[in-house]
């Protein structure tokens, strides 16, 4: 992950405290990153479901129970339509991907993702995994994300670059450290639901012992994929107190992540392994954790983004097409 923090990339508004850090302004190019990551791995995270969204809409409507932003239905949207406003949804997350109209495609493909992501979760199971990525899209779609790198860049004048406290860099500075503050809340959030839940027991190790236990072998029984190591581990009572307390520590501590620096790139590390520790005991992975871009908020990513975008333009674009913006 790229070096950097949460602090100024350029001068900051006369504001102090929390005004003036909210306010920093970044460089453009760090939400345009932020949109080919964010964006990017949604809609992949869309064809690549494909086949297991379109089974949910044709599920039984008995087993429609709508939820959150959707507890408003009665029934569940007829099969076909529902599948034909899933493609919308992938087609908008193209072009909003490429930067093309994302005053337009940028709100409307977040709105459609966190809809599709409802739905998909009104027929059963409430899934976690899909809850910071809406998040992330419903922000980013605040910020002027296609200012560089994309479609709408090459159509008109060469973006800006953020001098100064510039309108643009400014609200590039403040969607950039809400989609950090979004993700250390998730965290937070599961932490304080461990301890409402499991009390001292979860402190202990005996309620995550209990659920590694339950959920490997129930996904034995079933036939599907479970872990051989959380098996193994259950026999080894005292790993799961360390766990335990290890999880929770990384789940309320997330807060030191928005101080940048050192303690930003401990905690991510510890997040991540705490996500690749769930992989290794239950087989449950979280890819937008694993693949690092729910962190991505809290990095420089362009230093990373923009060279790879680079070594692919240069492999599918024709030699001496147009400037690159």
């Amino acid at each position: 992950m790229a070096r950097s923090t949460l602090g100024p990339s350029a001068p900051a508004p006369e504001a102090g405290g929390f005004d003036g850090w909210l306010l920093t302004p970044v460089p453009l190019v760090r939400v345009a990153a932020l949109r080919i990551l964010v964006v990017g791995y949604a809609v992949g995270f869309l064809v690549a479901r494909w086949p297991g969204l379109v089974q949910v809409t044709e599920l039984p409507g008995d087993r429609f129970d709508p939820v959150g932003v959707l507890g408003w239905m009665g029934s569940p949207v007829a099969p076909g339509v529902a599948q034909v406003l899933l493609a919308a949804t992938i087609a908008l997350g193209v072009a909003a991907l490429v930067g093309w109209r994302w005053r337009l495609t940028g709100p409307a493909f977040a709105v459609a993702f966190l809809l599709v992501a409802t739905y998909r979760v009104s027929f059963g199971h409430v899934l976690h995994t899909d809850h910071l990525v809406a998040v992330h899209l419903l922000v980013l779609a605040a910020a002027p994300a296609a200012a560089a790198w994309s479609v709408d860049g090459r159509r008109g004048p060469r973006a800006p670059r953020p001098a100064g406290g510039s309108e643009a860099a400014l609200r590039a500075g403040w969607v950039v450290r809400v989609m950090a503050v979004a993700t250390v809340v998730s965290y937070v959030l599961a932490g304080v639901a461990k301890l409402r839940n499991g009390g001292v027991d979860w402190l202990t190790g005996d309620v995550l012992r209990n659920q590694v236990a339950y959920d490997n072998l129930r996904k034995e029984l079933l036939g599907d994929i479970h872990s051989p190591i959380g098996g193994w581990a259950v026999g080894v009572p005292v790993v799961f107190g360390v766990l335990s307390v290890a999880t929770v520590a990384v789940e309320l501590g997330a807060p030191v992540a928005l101080l940048g620096g050192r303690a930003r790139t401990i905690w991510v590390a510890a997040a991540w392994g705490f996500h690749v520790g769930i992989v290794a005991l239950m087989a449950i992975s979280f890819p937008y954790q694993l693949l690092g871009i729910a962190y991505a908020p809290f990095f420089a990513v362009e230093r990373v983004v923009g060279p790879a975008r680079a070594w692919v333009l240069r492999r599918v674009a024709p030699r001496g097409g147009g400037h690159d913006p």
